[in-house]
């Protein structure tokens, strides 16, 4: 997306970097960490508006939601060590560490990111001056990825019908998320239901079942999504029982994702049209 784009100016290689710390390492942007990064930009372009300061990071945005974001992080941290001095590189990881900061908890994924990101720009001594001064919370949370986005869908429908998780469900969603991605093996499998279920239990917002739905919208295709929405008729019948809940769930997500379905009543096969 950036290449050959005259637009796209050293402020939007930033910002990407920035960006992919707020955003990308744990799927989510607080209000801080745009904040921060917004007063980063600021610094860095004092001239510009905060209209035009909010469009960087909009756009920027847009290449991390696109989902070939890394290669293009790397480009912009490749870049940014020959458009800027030594002492503006030394500037911008501190900007960096602080956006990571902004939120309060200061993840593994961040850390490996600016670690990266100090090394491309060889200033890693500002690097270990800025891990050794860090006061914020350590945390090593593993990160989130569209796996974990899947398996939560998979939660949503089988305890939002009952309030409960029978252990036929649980298999159900092992072996379908087995068929994802076949090179992990089933302990691996069975810690990414772990953490979803781990995200759920902490009574997740609409805003994050949308974004979760959002990213499988908008990183598999059309016959993938409606494999997805197979999985979820398997899994909702799983424990014996397919209640109007689940197929109302199930057929909202298909309205979601452009996928016209039709429910069969035996069973929960959903069969794209």
């Amino acid at each position: 997306m950036q290449q050959g784009n005259d637009t796209w100016t050293n402020a939007h290689d930033l910002a990407l970097i920035y960006t992919a710390l707020g955003y990308g390492t744990d799927k989510q942007l607080a209000d801080p960490e745009i904040i921060s990064i917004k007063e980063a930009l600021s610094r860095w372009r004092p001239e510009e508006s905060d209209e035009a300061i909010s469009e960087i990071v909009m756009e920027t945005i847009a290449v991390i939601l696109e989902g070939d974001a890394d290669e293009e992080v790397a480009r912009s941290m490749r870049s940014l060590k020959d458009a800027l001095t030594i002492e503006q590189r030394r500037q911008a990881l501190e900007d960096a560490v602080r956006i990571a900061e902004a939120d309060g908890v200061f993840l593994d994924s961040e850390r490996s990111l600016i670690a990266v990101l100090a090394e491309i720009w060889e200033v890693g001594p500002t690097h270990d001056r800025l891990m050794e001064e860090s006061t914020v919370e350590f945390e090593d949370r593993p990160p989130w990825s569209l796996l974990h986005d899947i398996a939560l869908l998979y939660i949503v429908v089988a305890h939002g019908s009952d309030n409960k998780l029978e252990d036929s469900e649980i298999g159900a969603m092992i072996m379908r998320l087995s068929v994802w991605q076949p090179d992990l093996d089933e302990a691996a499998i069975r810690e990414i239901i772990r953490e979803a279920l781990q995200f759920y239990a902490t009574g997740p917002s609409k805003e994050d079942l949308d974004d979760s739905a959002t990213s499988i919208k908008e990183t598999l295709t059309r016959s993938q999504r409606l494999d997805v929405l197979n999985d979820l008729a398997f899994i909702a019948e799983a424990d014996g029982e397919y209640s109007r809940h689940e197929r109302d769930m199930i057929e909202l997500l298909a309205g979601v994702w452009g996928v016209d379905i039709n429910l069969t009543g035996e069973g929960g096969q959903s069969v794209g049209l």
